[in-house]
């Protein structure tokens, strides 16, 4: 059995999809929240995630060929395929951000939640490196290099929380 390929234009739409359940989950953990600093915590990835969006729709300008799938001939099957994909995979529940929300104490598991979801992320883009076509690699370096950023900037304030 030949296995899946996806194109970058594809991706582009799982990762899409990714932020934005993200954004959802930051921005209703940060309603949730009952301290002023766990909220503006979530308040912050809230407004990375929303930016990733931003940034990610920008590289569909790095495509090698815009249109078309590489799996499915059926567009709108394959759109409600990535849509379930990405859903299953990371920040699925869009009621998890207030249940975890209610969990959390302080800001420092606030920081842990968010560095174990953005690891998920990146768990997620680096299956994805066995299926995308070769020509569409460099569109996921990108994404992969703007996540492990975004990991970067948690670990830095779980580091400064001592």
């Amino acid at each position: 059995m030949n296995p899946v390929h996806f194109t970058g234009e594809e991706l582009i739409d799982m990762a899409v999809r990714i932020e934005e359940n993200g954004f959802r989950f930051y921005t209703d953990a940060a309603k949730a929240a009952k301290s002023k600093s766990v909220k503006d915590t979530f308040a912050m990835l809230a407004a990375e995630e929303k930016e990733h969006i931003k940034i990610f729709a920008a590289f569909r300008k790095l495509l090698s060929d815009k249109g078309s799938f590489g799996f499915d001939p059926y567009g709108e099957e394959a759109e409600l395929y990535l849509k379930a994909l990405a859903d299953s995979e990371v920040f699925t529940r869009s009621d998890a951000g207030a249940k975890l929300a209610a969990k959390v104490k302080d800001e420092r598991q606030a920081i842990n939640a968010a560095i174990s979801m953005e690891k998920d992320s990146l768990l997620f883009y680096y299956e994805m490196q066995k299926m995308i076509r070769g020509k569409d690699k460099v569109v996921l370096d990108k994404l992969i290099e703007q996540e492990r950023e975004h990991l970067r900037k948690l670990t830095v304030l779980q580091k400064d929380l001592g």
